[in-house]
């Protein structure tokens, strides 16, 4: 990065990642008035594994940024809990949620972002990042550099782009010599027609994972599976073009297969992995972690987008906030580090309690449908993002 010019402007804000952390970061910064640039490597629309499922306190917002893709979506008033043995429990959710496919979703916030004044690098992959001292208060400043050559040099930086990442200048997670680990996850899924509705969101609990059902837009069902990686090399099978074959390979659930049975697979089925499930850091050297990059919550509490737009709305919330007071990037880490731990260190701890219930022996999960309604109701409340109180700068 020695010998590259940057282009002109410095940046308030620098966003990599394109997805709902990245999106709402940038709208936020733009509604505070922030310059801001966001990089995405794919272009849009574009697949993720997820369970596209939007819980209630994440819909105003998005029915403001994206009111025409939000009006699309299908409304998820009750959720249902099917366990190994068959035994299901439903119950209704405390207010109703939405079911949306990522590609309209995605899609609608990068334009929504684009509109509001985002400079938007959609097919463009960051190289590297490093740390710079700027102006004569010599404050940190970052320079993003791009695999097309170009640099740009921003006040603060966010990085939510997603849980595998390799980024030069940073401790990335695809850099730290990790590698897949037998206890690891394999999420996938596909998008299905001809699923009878239920008018509710279904997970179905197997032996070492879990599969979820959410209807979509279009009359469509999202069919996502995340299992240990164990257990998928222990059946041998591979995901094909046959995904409803493959989860019943996976899982040996009979009321899974007889629920897609007859249905059309529209949609090529994505993977990935390793998936691990636990929180993970909110800042690193300054720079500001948002979304799957803070960590991956259990997909089965129904959170993981809600969460995703939440922490990075937060993360450029501390940014404005420094940047008004006087303060520099490093600030807006303190802030957002406090701030985002206080709203989701409860939500990881109750879930890896519930997933150790959910994911027992079939003799467990049978206990657990029993009092059901009740367990799936204390879920969602523990597991659900908790608002801060601002910090004050000083």
């Amino acid at each position: 990065m020695e010998n590259l010019r940057p282009d002109s402007g410095l940046l308030d804000l620098a966003i990599i990642g394109g997805g709902p952390a990245g999106t709402a970061a940038a709208l936020e910064a733009r509604r505070h008035g922030l310059r801001v640039a966001i990089w995405e490597r794919d272009r849009f629309p574009r697949d993720k594994v997820c369970g596209e499922f939007i819980s209630s306190e994440a819909l105003p917002w998005l029915q403001t940024a994206i009111p025409a893709t939000a009006a699309r979506g299908k409304v998820i008033p009750s959720a249902e809990f099917i366990s190994d043995r068959g035994s299901a429990r439903g119950f209704r959710l405390p207010a109703p949620a939405l079911g949306l496919s990522r590609r309209s979703l995605d899609a609608a916030l990068w334009k929504a972002a684009a509109a509001a004044g985002a400079d938007t690098q959609e097919g463009e992959c960051v190289r590297g990042v490093r740390k710079l001292l700027h102006g004569r208060k010599q404050e940190n400043m970052w320079e993003i550099e791009s695999a097309g050559g170009s640099v740009r040099r921003a006040r603060a930086l966010i990085v939510a782009c997603g849980r595998w990442w390799a980024i030069e200048g940073l401790s990335s997670p695809a850099c730290r010599g990790a590698s897949a680990k037998a206890g690891d996850g394999v999420g996938a899924k596909a998008h299905f027609a001809g699923i009878p509705p239920r008018g509710s969101v279904e997970m179905y609990f197997f032996r070492g994972g879990y599969c979820g059902l959410a209807p979509v837009e279009d009359d469509r069902y999202n069919v996502c599976c995340l299992a240990r990686r164990e257990r998928v090399c222990e059946s041998g099978a591979k995901v094909t073009g046959d995904f409803a074959g493959w989860l019943a390979q996976i899982s040996r659930l009979p009321a899974l297969e007889k629920r897609l049975r007859g249905a059309a697979q529209v949609s090529p089925a994505v993977t990935t992995a390793p998936v691990h499930l636990a929180q993970g850091q909110a800042t690193q050297n300054g720079a500001l972690m948002a979304g799957d990059a803070s960590g991956f919550l259990d997909p089965f509490t129904g959170e993981g987008i809600s969460m995703a737009l939440h922490s990075g709305r937060l993360a450029a919330q501390a940014v404005s906030q420094s940047l008004s007071e006087g303060f520099g990037g490093e600030r807006a880490a303190e802030v957002y580090r406090h701030n985002l731990a206080r709203a989701v260190q409860r939500s990881y701890k109750f879930a890896a309690m519930a997933r150790a219930l959910i994911q027992g022996p079939a003799w467990v999960q049978g206990l657990v449908t029993v009092p059901l309604p009740w367990i799936g109701k204390r879920l969602l409340r523990e597991a659900r993002w908790r608002g801060t109180r601002e910090v004050k700068l000083s």
